[in-house]
């Protein structure tokens, strides 16, 4: 039943408020960026949150003192399940754009919005597009805006830990950035049992801030922040 209320919610409150594509159109036209980005987040931040109460996650987080407020990051977090991106959009204490596999882009509205947000959709089949998809990442964080990335690449649908794509940290490297690794413990018990959203105790903790110049490649950062995840889950 849980299911049937998370999918009910989502695509209703995205049906409910596909009006506001007109005003977001209208705001970008008009050179209103940060009017924008506000009305977005604030339409992405009630949704996920719901999204999180209605998982039925008991939910505690840890370490939000330890992100900067004052400059742009990269948040790296481990990726248990689907819920992980409500998670972190909704506890994170500033609001950011995701780095997302290209079928997103296609799920109506919903694609528009994040598209709209900043969020950058990689084509790992096409390696023209990826690198162009990473540029435009590496852009955002030059112009201050946070971004989020998941570099096992996919769902790991249990407590493990795949390995990082160490190559998905030139985003940090080459915008200069701090990374804030962000460890989320149990998600997958959300969505992994039978299908079903089943109340579990879920955690995320945000890590202190690693800096990117500090390292000579990709392979060295993303051990560092793999490492600084691995001890919080």
């Amino acid at each position: 039943m849980r299911t049937l209320v998370f999918q009910g919610y989502l695509w209703g409150y995205i049906l409910s408020k596909a009006n506001k594509t007109f005003t977001i159109n209208k705001l970008k036209k008009a050179g209103k960026n940060k009017e924008k980005l506000e009305l977005i987040n604030k339409l992405i931040l009630k949704c996920t949150k719901k999204l999180v109460k209605i998982s039925g996650a008991d939910l505690t987080i840890t370490g939000i003192e330890n992100v900067p407020l004052d400059e742009s990051v990269l948040y790296v977090g481990n990726h248990q399940s689907n819920m992980d991106i409500p998670l972190l959009f909704s506890t994170a204490p500033q609001t950011m754009a995701f780095v997302a596999k290209k079928e997103m882009e296609k799920i109506p509205l919903l694609g528009f919005w994040m598209k709209e947000r900043g969020c950058v959709f990689i084509d790992r089949e096409n390696a023209r597009s990826s690198l162009k998809s990473i540029n435009q990442a590496i852009e955002n964080l030059i112009r201050g805006h946070s971004m989020a990335i998941f570099p096992e690449g996919t769902r790991s649908r249990g407590p493990q830990m795949g390995d990082f794509k160490s190559g998905s940290l030139r985003i940090a490297m080459k915008s200069g950035v701090k990374v804030i690794p962000v460890s989320i413990k149990d998600s997958y018990k959300l969505t992994e049992k039978k299908g079903k959203h089943t109340a579990v105790k879920v955690s995320v903790h945000y890590s202190e801030p690693i800096d990117s110049k500090i390292f000579k490649d990709t392979n060295e950062l993303a051990a560092a922040v793999q490492a600084q995840i691995k001890n919080h889950l």
